[in-house]
C-alpha cells in the first residue's frame, strides 16, 4: 500500500488491490426519487438475446435503468480526468501511532450517463406474443409458455410502459402462456359481450361487475381472461382496472369496435361503406349507435373507391390467420333467451 503525506495536505493512500466500480451520473428526476421519504425500487433491464451467440448481425443489446413508468438508456462515457473512489481509513507505520487517512479503493476511467428512452413497447410485445385466433369454434394459437412477468422482463422498457402496451393490445394470460387476440376474435368476443350486456340489462358505460359479464362470455367458449382484458383496454381514465368493477369509456369503445371490424376484414374483400356502417352500429349498444361515424376512426381507414372502405395497412399487425367476418352469437346459453326477449321489446 502506497501512502503520500504532506504536512500541508490530506494523507492519501492507494490500496494494493483496487475494486471494480461503475459510477452513474443521475439526472435530477432520478435523484429526487431516491431522496424521497419512500424511494421506489429501480431496476436495470436488458433486451433478451435476439439470436444465439455467433449469429451474424444480431440485434445490438443494451441496458436500461427503469423507474415504474420511465426508461433511461445507460451509456458509458470515457473520462480523461483521474477519478478515484475513496474511503476513510486508519493507518500506522512501524511504531508510529495510527493516523486517519483517505484510501483510494477504485479508479474509474468511465462513467455511466442516463438518457431518456421511449421505445415502442407495443412492437416488442407483438414480436413476443403469439396471436390467439378462434375460427369455427377451434383455437388456432401457439403456446409460448411465458407469463406476463417473464415477457416484461425481456423488454428493455419500464414495467409501466409495458403495461400500457399490454392493455393496448388486449393481451391476456391463459394456461401458462401469453397471447394477443386477432381482430376477428376480438370482434366475436365483443359481440358476445354486447349481447350479454343487453340480456342482463347492463349499461356498459356504468359500473358493472367484471366477473359477471366475463363468465357469460366464457360460456361461449372464449378464455375467461380475455373479456377483462377488453374491459381494461376500454376503461374510463379514472377507472380502477384492478378492482372487481368495470366501466367503459363510450368514445373509446365505439372507436375500438369500428377499427376492430375493419381489421377483422383485412386481407379479404373491401367492405361496402354502407354495409360497414350498418355492421358497426349493430355491434354497439342501442344508445351508442349514433356515434358510429367515420370521423370517429379518422386515420384508421382507406377509401379505395367512393363506395368501399378498408383498414389502413399496418406492417406490425399482419397475421396469417384465416379472416372471418363476425357472425351473430349462437344461442348456447340461457342468457341468450333473455337477450331475444329484450330485443323484441
Amino acid at each position: 500500500m502506497a501512502t503520500q503525506q504532506d504536512e500541508r495536505g490530506v494523507p492519501l493512500s492507494v490500496a494494493h488491490e483496487l475494486q471494480q466500480f461503475r459510477l452513474v451520473e443521475l439526472p435530477p428526476e432520478i435523484a429526487e426519487l431516491l431522496e424521497a421519504p419512500n424511494p421506489p425500487a429501480l431496476s436495470i433491464k436488458s433486451q433478451a438475446p435476439s439470436a444465439p451467440s455467433g449469429t451474424p448481425n444480431p440485434k445490438a443489446a443494451y441496458a436500461v435503468l427503469c423507474t415504474q413508468d420511465k426508461t433511461f438508456q445507460l451509456r458509458q462515457v470515457q473520462t480523461s480526468n483521474s477519478l478515484f473512489v475513496t474511503q476513510p481509513a486508519l493507518e500506522s507505520h512501524a511504531s508510529e501511532p495510527s493516523v486517519p487517512t483517505t484510501r483510494v479503493i477504485a479508479s474509474c476511467t468511465a462513467t455511466l450517463e442516463l438518457h431518456p428512452a421511449d421505445g415502442a413497447a407495443a412492437s416488442s410485445l407483438e414480436e413476443l406474443l403469439p396471436i390467439y385466433h378462434v375460427v369455427g369454434g377451434e383455437v388456432d394459437a401457439t403456446e409460448n409458455h411465458k407469463s406476463k412477468a417473464s415477457i416484461f422482463a425481456d423488454i428493455a422498457l419500464s414495467d409501466g410502459q409495458c403495461e400500457q402496451a399490454w392493455n393496448e393490445l388486449v393481451a391476456f394470460e391463459l394456461a401458462g402462456s401469453s397471447y394477443r387476440p386477432s381482430a376477428s376474435t376480438l370482434s366475436h368476443v365483443w359481440s358476445s359481450l354486447n349481447a350479454a350486456a343487453l340480456a342482463e340489462g347492463v349499461r356498459l358505460e356504468s359500473q358493472f361487475q367484471t366477473d359477471h359479464l366475463a363468465q357469460l362470455v366464457e360460456e361461449e367458449g372464449y378464455p375467461a381472461t380475455l373479456a377483462p382484458a377488453i374491459f381494461r383496454r376500454l376503461a374510463k381514465d379514472d377507472q380502477d382496472t384492478t378492482g372487481p368493477w368495470s366501466s367503459l369509456d363510450r368514445t373509446k369503445a365505439v372507436s375500438f369496435v369500428g377499427k376492430t371490424l375493419l381489421e377483422a376484414k383485412h386481407g379479404g374483400a373491401d367492405y361496402l361503406t354502407a354495409d360497414f356502417l350498418d355492421a358497426w352500429k349493430d355491434s354497439l349498444p342501442e344508445a351508442w349507435r349514433t356515434d358510429a361515424e367515420l370521423k370517429t376512426i379518422a386515420g384508421a381507414y382507406d377509401l379505395p373507391s367512393s363506395s368501399t372502405i378498408r383498414a389502413k395497412s399496418k406492417t406490425a399487425a399482419a397475421t396469417n390467420a384465416e379472416i372471418t367476418t363476425p357472425k351473430p352469437v349462437s344461442s348456447t346459453g340461457k342468457w341468450h333467451e333473455r337477450f331475444g326477449k329484450n330485443r323484441k321489446k
